[in-house]
């Protein structure tokens, strides 16, 4: 016969068991719902995280590609005018994170990219061009976390105004998340834009090896003669684009780009074809003008030689 003292052992026994299960059942609940907790959580703040992050850097407007022309060919105005404003080294970063160098400290927590648009914004308005070039180091790759992003908001000024533009790429814009073809394929898509990855098809036939050009950004265009004038279907001003590269290394030491001989020979094909043409149409009483614009410019005794 069990005795009272062992039944109440076991009793208690049973219950202590009954409670640790319990305890153990309520932990594994709460930890199960710690982690979903946490999850959540996470998640959460990463949400909100992009979003700040994203408006931050560069803007609240959406980024877009969407192919709006410019009126089409480039003309002089009827007062015999084409007013071209060139723009170079904007060095374009992440919007208003990205702060201004070389400027006195108490101006440095309010300067950054935003000065630089807000400053082509006032060129423009102030000049009235009828063309904007863009010739390199549009922006600085290493400071861009999204190199399509802070092309269209370095460019965004330009668009906005509906003025015909091109661009050309200096040694720092392919630096950050797209390679020197993708970004001039990028921009020749932009709003306005009559810059071209390469020149035209009808252009390489006429130019032998230059169908092997290098860079990206090698092209011309053309500039006509006023509407109702003599000369308006007639190319008067022929605009050049040469892409000078990045960076070489020559005999082992590092340097800057230089502009090819496959670019100088389609250059050469390309020019004196318009003299040729504008030799027969002026009978030699006028000449065309040719305007160059190169990415960079720099003298290297190891790049090339005298000419």
């Amino acid at each position: 016969m069990e005795s009272p003292s062992s039944a109440a052992n076991l009793k208690y026994q049973t219950l202590s068991e009954d409670v640790d299960s319990s305890v153990e059942s309520s932990s594994a609940a709460n930890w199960k719902h710690s982690v979903l907790y946490l999850s959540f959580l996470c998640s959460v703040i990463y949400f909100f995280q992009s979003q700040i992050s994203h408006n931050l850097l560069i803007g609240h407007r959406p980024v877009r590609v969407k192919k709006t022309s410019p009126d089409l060919p480039l003309r002089f105005r009827s007062d015999g005018t084409f007013k071209i404003l060139q723009v170079a080294d904007m060095h374009y970063g992440n919007g208003r994170l990205t702060r201004c160098r070389d400027v006195l400290d108490s101006e440095f927590d309010r300067c950054s990219d935003l000065n630089t648009s807000h400053f082509l914004r006032k060129m423009i308005e102030a000049e009235k061009p009828h063309f904007i070039a863009f010739t390199g180091d549009n922006i600085f790759g290493s400071s861009s976390v999204d190199a399509a992003e802070s092309m269209l908001r370095a460019f965004g000024p330009a668009i906005d105004s509906g003025v015909p533009w091109a661009a050309i790429l200096g040694n720092h814009d392919q630096e950050s998340t797209m390679t020197r073809e993708e970004l001039m394929s990028f921009i020749s898509l932009m709003d306005y834009s009559v810059s071209q990855v390469n020149p035209l098809a009808e252009d390489l036939s006429k130019g032998g090896s230059a169908k092997n050009i290098d860079g990206f950004g090698n092209y011309d265009l053309r500039v006509y003669g006023a509407p109702g004038s003599y000369l308006a279907n007639t190319s008067i001003l022929n605009l050049f684009f040469l892409d000078s590269g990045d960076r070489e290394t020559v005999e082992g030491v590092q340097t800057y780009g230089w502009i090819k001989e496959s670019q100088l020979h389609w250059l050469r094909d390309v020019s004196q074809g318009f003299q040729i043409a504008q030799q027969r149409l002026f009978l030699r009483t006028n000449h065309q003008r040719l305007y160059f614009f190169i990415s960079q410019f720099q003298r290297s005794g190891s790049c090339g030689t005298k000419r």
